[in-house]
């Protein structure tokens, strides 16, 4: 094979080298955009399906609010059971109130920490019970102790 020749194969095989590296970055691009692309329409549909439900719910939360004391035949398991779950959460709210001694706010019915004054939920003052002192009764009856008067200060 002469010089000539293996220049000519030489410049065939680079320019067959450059036509197959072009193809396979192409490719690779084009597989990166669809690849995007499905993404972005995947996060689209998983988005549209999430206010889908969101809405499912407002809805259902709606039929509850309006009609949720009547006895309708296709809605009363849903009702009992959306009964119970309140009542499961009622429970859990109390158990965890007690855990931080915490009072219930007598405006919303929410617990209330006990370093709290004011509910977080609605605003309204914390009234507590005044706590209860124990009267003392002495076992032996003693004699009255001298105990001097109260003086009184006056304010300057």
């Amino acid at each position: 094979m002469d010089t000539n020749e293996l220049k000519q194969k030489l410049i065939h095989f680079g320019t067959n080298f450059k036509d197959s590296a072009g193809k396979v970055t192409k490719n690779a691009m084009d597989g990166s955009k669809k690849m995007a692309e499905k993404i972005r329409i995947q996060s689209n549909i998983s988005k549209a399906e999430k206010n889908l439900t969101q809405t499912y719910v407002k809805i259902g939360q709606k039929y509850e609010e309006l009609y949720g004391n009547r006895s309708d035949p296709d809605f009363s398991v849903y009702m009992m059971e959306i009964a119970d779950i309140r009542a499961q959460i009622a429970a859990a709210r109390a158990e965890l109130a007690s855990l931080d001694t915490a009072v219930l706010c007598k405006n919303c019915g929410k617990y209330v920490t006990e370093n709290q004054n004011f509910c977080p939920n609605c605003g309204s003052k914390i009234m507590r019970d005044a706590p209860v002192e124990a009267e003392v009764v002495p076992s032996e009856p003693s004699e009255p102790e001298n105990i001097p008067e109260k003086q009184e200060y006056e304010e300057y």
